[in-house]
């Protein structure tokens, strides 16, 4: 139990987020990171509370490019919360993801078994379907701006990746 103590703690200090009212509006923007594709993500998200508890939380992340790989996720997820102290809520989370990646490769193929085509480059792009699930902390700092902390996992068929984020939002 102590443990568990400590760690709401240390995520209550490191990050934050927004309570859920029935109605209740926010917007924010995210920076995190992908696992996968070790990229720094930014993003922007809408929060909208159907209860004072439940909540759902369509979201855009873009995965800057590294190394020719670049990618972008659009989520649909439901939080619902559970406030644990007078500004601080924490939440399990579910949702849909549909991701895309592209690779550009241009000059020589040496990383490529079996390519050596020089001077020409070329570039693909995947989308699949998949399912978020993970859990988020916030802390509302004003009754409009919140600040908080998701740790996502994206079950995505080749392209599964963790990305944990921190968000600020501005509730309206």
């Amino acid at each position: 139990m102590k443990k568990i103590f400590w760690f709401f703690l240390l995520m209550t200090a490191v990050s934050l987020n927004g309570f859920a009212q029935k109605g209740a509006k926010s917007v924010g923007l995210n920076l995190g990171y992908g696992s996968e594709i070790k990229s720094i993500a930014i993003g922007a998200k809408f929060n909208y509370g159907i209860t004072d508890q439940f909540r759902v939380s369509p979201s855009f992340n873009y995965f800057l490019k590294k190394d020719g790989i670049s990618g972008w996720e659009v989520n649909a997820d439901a939080h619902y919360l559970f406030n644990v102290a007078p500004k601080v809520s924490v939440y399990p989370l579910a949702g849909l993801t549909f991701t895309g990646w592209t690779s550009d490769w241009g000059g020589m193929f040496e990383d490529l078994e079996g390519f050596e085509i020089e001077g020409e480059s070329t570039s693909n792009t995947e989308t699949k379907f998949g399912v978020n699930l993970g859990a988020g902390i916030g802390y509302q700092v004003t009754s409009n701006i919140g600040i908080g902390l998701e740790l996502k996992y994206s079950v995505v068929s080749d392209f599964d990746q963790f990305v944990p984020t921190v968000n600020l939002t501005y509730k309206f």
